[in-house]
C-alpha cells in the first residue's frame, strides 16, 4: 500500500483557507466586542434643577423632593441606582455626613456605615462614606445593599452623589459610577 500524497498547491489552499477563516473569526470578535462595549457604555444627559449629568442609556429618572434632586435607576437592576442631593453648607462636613446618616440609622435600622474618611476625587475635596444595608422589603430572600456617598462643597450649597447597588456587584458597578460623579456639573450658581 502506498500513501496517499496532497498535492502541494491543494495544501497551500488549505492553509491559506485555515488562516483566512481565524482572520475573519478574530475580526468579528473584536468588532463584537466594540459593539458590546458602546452598547454598554452609552450615556444620556439628564438636566434637573441646576444639575447636568451623564447616566447610563436606558435608565430610569425619578425627580426628587426636599434635598433630593434626582435619582437614576438601573431598569434591569432596581436596587443599582445613583441619588444626587444637594443640602446647605454646614462649618463642618464631617458633622453634615455623620447627621445624615444618624437620620437613615433612625429611618433603616439596618443602615451601618462601614467607613467615613475625607478624600481627594479627581482633583477636588470630598468625603466618602460607604455604607451598606439589608433590602428586606424586596421579595425572596433579603439581600445586602453597598453603597458610597460623596460629599462636595460647591459655595454654600454641598452635592451629595451617591451609589447603591447589591454588594455581589458592587465592585463592578463603582467604576462607572465614579464616571458618573465626574460627569455631574452643577450650573444654577453661575
Amino acid at each position: 500500500m502506498t500513501p496517499i500524497s496532497i498535492p502541494q498547491e491543494n495544501l497551500a489552499q488549505e492553509r491559506r483557507s485555515a488562516l483566512l477563516t481565524i482572520g475573519l473569526l478574530l475580526i468579528s470578535l473584536l468588532l463584537g466586542w466594540q459593539v458590546k462595549t458602546a452598547v454598554q457604555n452609552a450615556t444620556r444627559t439628564v438636566e434637573r434643577d441646576g444639575f447636568t449629568a451623564e447616566i447610563p442609556d436606558g435608565w430610569l429618572v425619578q425627580d426628587g423632593a426636599g434635598d433630593l434632586v434626582f435619582v437614576a435607576r438601573n431598569p434591569l437592576a432596581l436596587d443599582h441606582l445613583y441619588r444626587v442631593s444637594q443640602v446647605a453648607a454646614a462649618d463642618d462636613l464631617v458633622l453634615l455626613a455623620e447627621n445624615r446618616n444618624l437620620e437613615r440609622g433612625r429611618l433603616d435600622e439596618t443602615f451601618r456605615i462601614l467607613a467615613a474618611e475625607p478624600v481627594v476625587f479627581a482633583g477636588q475635596d470630598a468625603y466618602k462614606v460607604s455604607f451598606a444595608r439589608a433590602d428586606i422589603d424586596s421579595p425572596g430572600l433579603p439581600h445586602v445593599i453597598e453603597g458610597v456617598d460623596y460629599y462636595f462643597t460647591e459655595g454654600d450649597q454641598v452635592t451629595v452623589l451617591s451609589l447603591e447597588a447589591q454588594t455581589d456587584v458592587f465592585a463592578d458597578v463603582l467604576p462607572a459610577f465614579q464616571n458618573f460623579v465626574q460627569s455631574v456639573h452643577y450650573t444654577a450658581g453661575e
